[in-house]
């Protein structure tokens, strides 16, 4: 029989993933596997407890938890790890949108029976860290900061006037791409290297990205972010339309570098990450996953 390593986040969802446990114990019944369950007690936490499951004897994982919790079991599993499978409980859930992932754990009984995965993309930071999604510099670096200084549970409503209160610290100018081995592009006041094609929610911000294509889609902004600007850059997301933004510049690569003569702030999966300089590698097919 195989087995399965639940790890979970309990305050992820206001508490909602520790109730899921004797549902994550149904589907065990359901789809014929073992399943063990192990709560999350620290920050790191879910890494270490990702990281020992093969040497346990685990043939997957499944993450239920947030953006947060979700990452630290990627790390852990490592490029071309155990099988994840995601449940998601946080607020972004940026990752789980991406994998159609669901709470609705009878959908993952007949994955689970056929142990059918599917395959995307990884990157890797040149300092190991691991990343599903996109890594950000800039504004959005500027927001998460603000996030993690923040404490305790952050709803949706909160996201916009912390947003707002982030514009007035993010007049970035000296933010420089270097993509692969081609010339460094213009500076930027905002840069996306991004795996996924929609950001976040309903926005689209390098809308012809694919998971699996074996390269980052990389994404400058070359003017200054205003509330104005900021506005009209939403509505291009939102309606799928970035390039047509004149200020917009798209590249696709494999590795990808970037640097800047000032402080400029950066969020890797929605999580405050440090600041620049930062250089990144696409990882093909390096995430097994199962979907629902």
């Amino acid at each position: 029989m195989r087995r399965l390593l639940a790890i979970a986040n309990p305050i992820s969802g206001r508490g909602h993933a520790l109730r899921l446990v004797p549902r994550i114990e149904r589907l065990a019944g359901a789809a014929g596997v073992e399943i063990s369950i192990q709560l999350t007690e620290r920050a790191g936490h879910g890494r270490e407890l990702a990281a020992a499951a093969a040497g346990q004897g685990f043939n997957a994982v499944m993450a239920v938890g947030g953006d947060g919790t979700i990452n630290e079991v990627i790390n852990g599993l490592g490029p071309h790890g155990l099988p994840l499978l995601v449940v998601p409980q946080g607020t972004g859930n940026v990752l789980a949108k991406e994998l159609k992932a669901t709470r609705k754990l009878d959908r993952y009984v007949k994955p689970l029976k056929a142990w059918h995965t599917r395959k995307r993309d990884l990157g890797r930071l040149d300092n190991g860290r691991l990343f599903a999604c996109f890594v950000g510099a800039g504004f959005d670096g500027q927001c998460t900061r603000a996030f993690a200084e923040r404490k305790g549970s952050i709803r949706m409503v909160q996201y916009v006037p912390i947003m707002w209160n982030a514009i007035r610290h993010s007049d970035f100018t000296s933010i420089v791409v270097k993509p692969g081995d081609a010339h460094a592009r213009e500076p930027a006041s905002y840069a996306l290297v991004s795996i996924t094609p929609e950001y976040g929610g309903p926005l689209a911000l390098t809308g012809k990205a694919k998971p699996d294509d074996g390269r980052f889609d990389v994404l400058t902004v070359h003017e200054r972010i205003t509330p104005l600007s900021l506005v009209k850059l939403v509505g291009y997301a939102f309606s799928r339309r970035m390039g047509r933004v004149s200020s917009a510049r798209f590249v696709r690569c494999s590795s990808v570098a970037i640097e800047a003569t000032e402080e400029v702030p950066i969020q890797v999966d929605g999580d405050f990450a440090g600041y620049l300089p930062v250089q990144a590698e696409i990882l093909p097919g390096a995430l097994s996953y199962f979907e629902p």
